[in-house]
C-alpha cells in the first residue's frame, strides 16, 4: 500500500511531462528534414528542440509577439513582400469596420504556406481561427543557429512557419 502512494504520483508526473510535448518538423527545399518537439513554458512562451539527420540538436525558446511585430521581423528576415497579411493593425488607416468595440472582422484569420517540396501545384498547408504569432531563436550543439517565425491556430494548436539558418538555408515548419 505504501508503494501505491509513491508510484501513482510518479506515474502522473511522468505522464504529464510526456503528454505536454508536441511534434514539429522542419523541411528544406533540398529535402533535409529536422524532427523535434515543442511545449509551453510560462505564459505564451515555450521551448523547442529539433534534431537533424546528422545528429545535431537545436534548442531554444519561442515567444508570442504582436502580429505587427511578427510581420516586421518576417520581412526583415525574408525580404519585403514575402508575406501577405492585412488587417487594422497592419494598415496605416485602420479597417473599415471600426466602431465602439474597436476593429472587428466577420472572418477568421487564415494562414497558408505553399509546399517547399513536391510537384508544382501541390496543395499547401493552412491554419485557421484566431491565430497566434511566435518568434523563436534556436541554437545547436555544433553552433548552428536558426531564426523562426511561427503562426498557429488557437483552435487546434497546430501551425506553420518558416525558419532561416545563419548560412541562409530556409525551412518550412509544420507543428
Amino acid at each position: 500500500m505504501k508503494h501505491f502512494f509513491i508510484v501513482v504520483p510518479l506515474l502522473f508526473s511522468l505522464a504529464s511531462v510526456c503528454g505536454c510535448a508536441n511534434r514539429v518538423s522542419f523541411v528544406s527545399s533540398d529535402g533535409e528534414i529536422w524532427q523535434g518537439r515543442w511545449r509551453y513554458a510560462r505564459g505564451d512562451d515555450g521551448l523547442m528542440q529539433v534534431s537533424g539527420t546528422e545528429g545535431e540538436i537545436l534548442v531554444g525558446t519561442f515567444s508570442r509577439v504582436a502580429r505587427r511585430t511578427f510581420v516586421d521581423g518576417y520581412e526583415k528576415a525574408f525580404g519585403g513582400g514575402t508575406i501577405a497579411m492585412d488587417g487594422p493593425d497592419l494598415s496605416q488607416h485602420g479597417g473599415g469596420f471600426v466602431g465602439f468595440f474597436g476593429a472587428s472582422s466577420a472572418f477568421n484569420e487564415t494562414a497558408y504556406a505553399e509546399p517547399l517540396i513536391g510537384p508544382l501545384g501541390s496543395s499547401g498547408v493552412a491554419v485557421s481561427g484566431p491565430l497566434f504569432y511566435w518568434t523563436a531563436n534556436l541554437q545547436g550543439d555544433r553552433r548552428t543557429t536558426m531564426q523562426c517565425f511561427l503562426i498557429g491556430s488557437s483552435y487546434t494548436g497546430s501551425g506553420i512557419g518558416r525558419c532561416r539558418g545563419a548560412t541562409g538555408k530556409e525551412y518550412l515548419v509544420q507543428f
